[in-house]
C-alpha cells in the first residue's frame, strides 16, 4: 500500500480528524492513538488499581501515533527509511508539541502532536514490510548508493526501483 492509500486507509480505520494545517522542512505532524492498555485502572493482569494520577498520565503519554503530515525535508528522510504517510509510529511522549484542534463527542480534547522527524523513534509498518514473507522476499529492502562512495544506505520498496535515489539530507545534519 503506497503513500496516501495508507494514510487514507488509517484515517477511515481511526476517524482521524482534519488537521489544521501542512507540516513544512523536517516536521511531522502526529495523531496520537490512545493505548488504552497504558490508560487501565489497573497494573497489567492483577486487580491492584492505579491511582487516578496515574492513569491520567499514562492517558496522555501514549507514545503511538500516525504520521498524518510531513514537511519536504521530513518526507526525504522519511523515505530513505522506508516511511510513509500513514506510517505507524512511536515517539518519546517527552519531546513533542501537541495542540487540541477540537473536542470529540465525549467532550475530550483531540489533539495531534508535531516534532522533526528525527524525534520519529521507531515504526511498526516498517517493520512488518522487512520481515520475510513464506517465499523469503519483503516488501523493503537495504540499498546503497554507489554514486557517494556507499555513504547514504536506505530502505527501498523491493517493487519500485527509486532509480538514482540521492538523499538531499547528510545523516550529520540530523
Amino acid at each position: 500500500m503506497q503513500g496516501v492509500e495508507l494514510l487514507a486507509k488509517r484515517i477511515g480505520e481511526l476517524g482521524i480528524p482534519p488537521w489544521p494545517a501542512q507540516a513544512m522542512f523536517e516536521r511531522v505532524l502526529i495523531y496520537r492513538i490512545p493505548d488504552e492498555e497504558a490508560a487501565s485502572e489497573t497494573y497489567g493482569e492483577t486487580q491492584i488499581l492505579k491511582p487516578e494520577t496515574r492513569v491520567a498520565v499514562d492517558k496522555s503519554r501514549s507514545p503511538r501515533g500516525i504520521i498524518v503530515s510531513a514537511g519536504l525535508r521530513a518526507l526525504d528522510i522519511m523515505r530513505s527509511n522506508g516511511m510513509r504517510l500513514g506510517e505507524l509510529v512511536w515517539f518519546s511522549p517527552h519531546v513533542p508539541t501537541r495542540f487540541e484542534v477540537a473536542k470529540d463527542d465525549g467532550g475530550q480534547p483531540v489533539e495531534f502532536y508535531f516534532m522533526n522527524v528525527g524525534d520519529v523513534i521507531m515504526s511498526e509498518d516498517v517493520l512488518e514490510r522487512l520481515v520475510p514473507d513464506e517465499d523469503g522476499d519483503s516488501e523493503l529492502v537495504v540499498t546503497c548508493n554507489r554514486q557517494t562512495g556507499f555513504r547514504h544506505t536506505y530502505l527501498q520498496d523491493g517493487a519500485v526501483s527509486l532509480g538514482n535515489f540521492e538523499p538531499t539530507h547528510s545523516p550529520d545534519e540530523i
